[in-house]
């Protein structure tokens, strides 16, 4: 066991490390002409293959690219969906308290673009946690998969959540 894990055990865990491996049920979502728009416009996108159909039609792409950070947007939907089924997203399968939870690091890998019209499936899984800071955090570290049936994945979010401990 080592120092962290060690000082780990003073401090109550609050992340459900038996998760780890668990996965969220796919959760299908159509990729809208409006909500892309309205993203790049809150994020202040100005490159028009973000934003006009025609400019990306003519830099070779079928339709308006998603911004790159667009992905965060298709894991708040699929979370709202898996609510109104009845299921848990992965913040509440580890039972994240968001009175102590901080954002960490958050990275996107991508296989392959998301376009306007796409239809794109979206599942989650927990990786692993681990303890930092002799045990006064513990960390979670989870993936969300976005999809396209015939293009396979296109991106892979991954991201830490926190927890202040002590």
């Amino acid at each position: 066991m080592d120092s962290d894990a060690k000082q780990a055990d003073r401090h109550a865990r609050i992340f459900d490390r038996g998760t780890i491996g668990v996965q969220t049920s796919p959760i299908v979502i159509e990729i809208e002409r409006g909500r892309v728009a309205s993203f790049a416009q809150s994020i202040a996108e100005t490159n028009p293959i973000y934003l006009d159909k025609s400019a990306a039609q003519a830099a070779g792409y079928p339709d308006v690219v998603a911004p790159v950070t667009f992905p965060i947007v298709i894991n708040m939907l699929a979370n709202e969906m898996l609510a109104k089924r009845g299921e848990k997203a992965l913040f509440q399968l580890i039972k994240a308290d968001f009175r102590r939870l901080l954002h960490g690091e958050e990275r996107y890998d991508y296989s392959g673009l998301i376009y306007v019209g796409d239809t794109v499936i979206v599942s989650g899984s927990v990786v692993g946690f681990e303890d930092k800071k002799g045990g006064q955090m513990e960390l979670a570290t989870l993936r969300t998969t976005i999809s396209h049936k015939e293009r396979g994945d296109l991106v892979s979010m991954t991201s830490t959540a926190i927890h202040r401990l002590a």
